[in-house]
């Protein structure tokens, strides 16, 4: 199985535990970790609960994925 495309999905930030790393939750319940890389790591600096972020999740391990960017608010939602 090598080349296995990664599976994108957004998440919903419930813990921020560091500068780099926060545990999501998807839209059917399941939490993962989502950590972001050096390319990426001006995505989570000021990260906030209840932000949306879209992760990269490997088809091997679903507890862990890469943050790849944040989504932003509209002016309309709170």
């Amino acid at each position: 199985m090598p080349g296995a495309e990664p599976i994108r999905v957004e998440g919903r930030i419930v813990e921020v535990l560091s500068h780099r790393l926060v545990r999501a939750e998807l839209s059917n319940g399941h939490r993962l970790m989502g950590h972001s890389t050096r390319a990426t790591s001006n995505v989570l600096v000021d990260a906030q609960l209840g932000e949306t972020v879209v992760l990269e999740v490997s088809t091997f391990d679903l507890s862990k994925g890469r943050v790849m960017e944040r989504k932003q608010k509209n002016e309309n939602e709170k």
